[in-house]
Formats: structure tokens, C-alpha cells, sequence
């Protein structure tokens, strides 16, 4: 039976491109008598590893492992095409040189005769074992038998809450972040496009393509010029007032809660001054910088079986930013704060927990006489009338001018 061995890349421009044979056995025959039959194939496969090459093995669109090199060798063509080391990772399985050798040549299926290299006589035997122990000891005796050499990448988890058994958790919640030039436009934020950003670092291997093929691309640089052909001399991109404020990118109205990507919010003008079983009066700022934070004290809910904790807050200060520097036109601010319910079980050896979070991203051009008050409510587990729940709101990302604030009033259950 007449069988094809193809070697591609530059390995078909050395060693020729097409090879054929009659009645092979296995797949290990052909690498056997490709060594035979040009010894320079064989040195290239001893050494290609010290050069960070690797090689692929296909027969049937399947790639071959060290171990289906004694495999009945069948009617389809063997590939062998090299491989850039470090290009793994879900492109198939690449072999060491050595290995395909050491199989094919010294060994069957078996892997002693490869450890015992000493008397490889076949094809040079002083050379050969010294290629062999130098793949051994810079790869590593799994590498070198496995014939994988594949490249693992951690895959992004979704943060859980830590609420415990007994409780479970609440929400878990997150609007959209800002969008534009000036992080601050009206809509949501896009990812279609986010600017110029470098996808490979220093010592990154660049790949060289032999024939057709289909391959993806990597940015090495890119200029991006933003012009401003509006009226240099506008106090503002637009025209300031709480209109322009979006949570989430989604307008806030009075007398019913807005849904921005799960986070429950509505316009409010309450105010309080006291403090009840319910709720706690907070009336502390909190800097628009980030890491800046607020933990005010445990509230009462023994009273009730209370699950939906709101938050009151306070934009006095206006909202906005410079476009270069102060005194330039005024272009939106934005800033984005995260809430934290913790709770703590009753007695000192119980951890805490976190039952609920919330983040939202607040967007919009006020002025210093402007104000805008809104309610961001939570829901979370029933807690037991001994446990403590304590909020933390804290400022995770802003572009604002510094003297913009974050009023956080109150906080309670049940406050629309």
C-alpha cells in the first residue's frame, strides 16, 4: 500500500516536500526512515527544541501523541509541520524533535529504552544520547515522554458573596460604567472600541505564517488625535442642570424605582433629621476620590423581618470636570461608589459575613448651586434580631473636580 508523508514549512523546503512510501506499519516507520534516508532531518529534530521549536504530528485532521507513533499507520497522509514554541493553547499537541526520534528509533511503545540511551547505535549514538539528555534536562522527562507542551490560561471567575449557610445572600448588583472622550456622555458604555491599547508585551514570539492561512492580529502601535471644532470659548459641553444626571446611563424619575441593570433606584427629596428603630440618619460627605469611605454604626431591625435596606445620597456640590485644567470648559464628571452589607452573628467567634453589594456609576454636569438627592435600595437576607448589619459605602472610580462631594445621609428599611 502506497503512503504520504508531507512535511511543511521550511522543513519541506530542506528536506523535500512530499515523501512516499509502500507498507508501512506505523506511523514511528516513517520518522525512521525520513532519519535514514537525510541525516540533517535527524539533527534538525534533536536539536530544534534548543531553538524553541516544536512539531505537530496530524494524520486524519488528528493530532498524534509520542504514544500513537506505534499505531497502525493507515491509509491517510502523515503531516509533520514545525511549531513556534510558545503558540500552544488549543492548537493541538507539540512534540519535541527528540522525542519522535527516540520513539520511532530507540524505543516501542515502550519508554526504557529511551532512558538507557547510551548504546543508541542506529543513527549515531554519542550525538544522538547527547540531544536526547539536553531535551531531558531542559524540558523535562514529562515533556519529553508526554509530548505536550500546551499553554494553560486562567480563565476570569465572577466574584461570590460570602454570606454563610444560614443566611445566603442578597443582591449582587452593578450598573454600567462611563463612556466618551470625557467619561461622561449620555449612554451606556460601549465595547465595541476603546482606544489604542498594546496586546503583546516584550519577549512576546511573533509567528511566521508559511502558505494560506487564517490568523488574528496583534497591535503593535496606533495614533489617535481627538479634536474639539466646537466653540473653544463655551463655559460648558452643554447646557449644566440635574437632567443631565444618569445612573447607570438610565434618567432617575420621582415616584417609581428604575431598573439600571438590576440596581433599584428612584429620585427622591426626603430629608431626615432623626433617627428611629428603622433607620439611621448619617449626614456625612464622602471625598470623590477613590478608596474614600463611609462605615456608619449597626442598625435596629428587631422589629420587623427586614430584607430591603435603602440608602439615601446627596450630590450639593455640583458635578463636573475641566476639559484642560481649571478654568477651561466644564465637561461631565462622573464617579462610581460601591455598597457593602455586612452582617455579624451574634458571639465574638462568628465571622462576618457579606450578604449583599451594589455598585453604580453616577454621570452627569452640575454646577456648585446644583443639587441631586436620589434612594438606592438593597435587598438581602432575613437577618435574626441579635445580628448586626453594617453598611460600607465607598468611592471605587471618579474623574470629578476635587471639590465635588458624595452626601451620604441615611440609610434604613423600607424608606421610599
Amino acid at each position: 500500500m502506497q503512503q504520504v508523508v508531507r512535511l511543511l514549512g521550511d522543513l519541506g523546503e530542506r528536506y523535500g516536500a512530499e515523501h512516499t512510501y509502500y507498507d508501512l506499519r506505523t506511523p514511528a516507520d516513517a520518522i525512521k526512515l525520513l532519519c535514514l534516508n537525510s541525516p540533517e532531518f535527524q539533527e534538525e529534530l534533536v536539536h530544534a527544541h534548543e531553538h524553541g521549536i516544536g512539531y505537530r504530528l496530524i494524520q486524519a485532521g488528528a493530532d498524534l501523541d509520542i504514544e500513537d507513533l506505534h499505531l497502525p499507520f493507515g491509509s491517510n497522509d502523515l503531516i509533520l509541520t514545525p511549531v513556534v514554541a510558545g503558540s500552544g493553547g488549543g492548537v493541538g499537541k507539540i512534540l519535541i524533535g527528540v522525542a519522535l526520534i527516540a520513539t520511532a528509533i530507540l524505543i516501542a511503545p515502550v519508554a526504557g529504552g529511551f532512558l538507557g540511551i547510551g548504546g543508541a547505535g542506529l543513527l549515531g549514538g554519542s550525538a544522538f544520547a547527547a540531544g536526547v539528555s539536553s531535551a531531558v534536562g531542559s524540558i523535562g522527562l514529562s515533556l519529553v515522554l508526554g509530548g505536550t507542551a500546551q499553554l494553560l490560561s486562567p480563565q476570569p471567575t465572577i466574584p461570590k458573596l460570602g454570606g454563610d449557610k444560614r443566611l445566603g445572600s442578597g443582591d449582587a448588583s452593578s450598573t454600567d460604567g462611563p463612556q466618551g472622550v470625557v467619561r461622561g456622555t449620555d449612554g451606556r458604555q460601549s465595547y465595541a472600541y476603546t482606544g489604542a491599547v498594546n496586546t503583546t508585551g516584550l519577549g512576546t514570539t511573533i509567528p511566521v505564517a508559511y502558505g494560506e492561512v487564517l490568523i488574528g492580529s496583534h497591535l503593535l502601535s496606533a495614533t489617535v488625535d481627538v479634536a474639539d471644532e466646537s466653540d473653544p470659548l463655551k463655559t460648558a459641553i452643554r447646557e449644566p442642570g440635574t437632567d443631565t444626571i444618569r445612573i447607570g446611563g438610565e434618567q432617575i424619575s420621582f415616584g417609581r424605582f428604575t431598573d439600571a441593570a438590576g440596581v433599584k433606584l428612584i429620585r427622591t427629596t426626603k430629608t431626615l433629621d432623626d433617627s428611629s428603630d428603622t433607620r439611621r440618619v448619617v449626614n456625612e460627605s464622602i471625598d470623590l476620590r477613590n478608596g474614600e469611605s463611609e462605615r456608619p454604626n449597626d442598625i435596629d431591625k428587631s422589629n420587623d423581618n427586614r430584607e430591603k435596606l435603602d440608602f439615601i445620597f446627596e450630590l450639593r456640590d455640583g458635578l463636573f470636570d475641566f476639559v484642560s485644567g481649571e478654568g477651561s470648559t466644564l465637561v461631565d464628571g462622573f464617579f462610581t461608589y460601591r455598597i457593602t452589607v455586612i452582617v455579624k452573628r451574634k458571639g465574638k467567634d462568628n465571622p462576618s459575613s457579606v450578604i449583599a453589594t451594589s455598585q453604580a456609576t453616577v454621570q452627569g454636569l452640575l454646577k456648585n448651586n446644583d443639587k441631586y438627592k436620589w434612594l438606592h435600595r438593597i435587598e438581602h437576607p432575613e437577618v435574626g434580631s441579635d445580628d448586626d448589619v453594617r453598611p460600607t459605602v465607598e468611592i471605587i472610580n471618579h474623574r470629578s473636580n476635587s471639590q465635588n462631594r458624595l452626601f451620604f445621609q441615611a440609610f434604613g428599611y423600607n424608606m421610599d
